[in-house]
């Protein structure tokens, strides 16, 4: 089990020029926010290009991809990740939106990132996805004092607000070396609510290692002391809550697929304790 990075990469330098060339924050549907995100961007701590690289050879002895979902019910999570006061505190849609924008990365339909030349999002493509209507009753009176109420549809770009959770896929191995448990970041997916089907689905998928620079350069919230964090903190070092919603399995089911209220917790936390456990016995005589 390896991510093909190199590949990945190749492919990312190769193409992502011609991908999310939205020309700036007032593309499509108005402005893309309500306040300029470029103030909030640290330049010093961007960088761009890849840091991850290929696991050594023989270095896994075990591993399987695992997602978790990031849920914005959890009040943590949600002053974490979903409140906008302006440079104060950003929220993540709005430095993702600034990533596509501004800084031409990439978002892909599937997290299968070995098919990564067939599922990139071309501009149009990602501006149709990120395009909301609202339609709101607006009443007004005629000289006469009639009422009449008519519909306003408002084009705009999905913010936080439409933001319902966020799903994480990672790699999650033995290191065959120390025997311990690891866990790398794959990517990353906002998920939001189709009207049509009134099901959660992702958005789209952002490729982690290609992004994990931008996040760099974006402060975050931090609500348990007073050192200063960034969004890439947030996901390396597990600021948030999450539950795993489905681990690699034959048939491609997620917990909740099978599982339903407590029993869908509870099976959650017991693919957590059967990689924890396969690590602990790794050290018994």
């Amino acid at each position: 089990m390896k991510i093909k990075y190199y590949y990945i990469f190749v492919f990312l330098c190769a193409y992502g020029e011609g991908f999310g060339q939205f020309g700036g924050g007032t593309a499509g549907p108005g402005a893309y926010s309500e306040y300029n995100v470029a103030d909030c961007f640290r330049d010093s701590l961007f960088y761009s290009g890849f840091s991850s690289k290929p696991f050594k050879p023989n270095y896994v002895l075990k591993g399987s991809p695992i997602w978790r979902t990031i849920s914005l019910e959890n009040k943590k999570n949600k002053l974490l990740l979903s409140v906008d006061k302006k440079c104060e505190q950003i929220s993540l849609m709005e430095v993702i939106k600034f990533g596509l924008f501004e800084k031409k990365l990439n978002a892909f339909y599937s997290d299968n990132f070995n098919e990564a030349e067939k599922n990139v999002m071309s501009a149009k493509q990602l501006s149709v996805a990120l395009s909301l209507k609202d339609s709101t009753k607006v009443t007004s009176f005629d000289a006469n004092g009639n009422e009449t109420k008519n519909i306003v549809v408002e084009k705009r770009y999905i913010m936080a607000k439409d933001i319902v959770n966020y799903l994480i896929k990672e790699d999650w191995i033995i290191n065959n070396y120390s025997g311990r448990l690891e866990k790398y970041i794959i990517a990353l997916a906002p998920l939001v609510r189709d009207k049509k089907t009134d099901k959660v689905v992702p958005l789209f998928w952002l490729y982690y290692p290609e992004w994990q620079g931008l996040f760099n350069a974006f402060e975050a919230k931090n609500y348990l002391s007073d050192q200063k964090i960034n969004y890439r903190d947030v996901f390396e070092k597990n600021y948030f809550s999450s539950q795993i919603s489905k681990e690699n399995n034959l048939f491609d089911r997620a917990v909740k697929s099978t599982y339903h209220g407590q029993d869908a917790f509870l099976e959650s936390e017991i693919i957590k304790e059967r990689a924890r456990n396969f690590e602990s016995d790794l050290f018994q005589n």
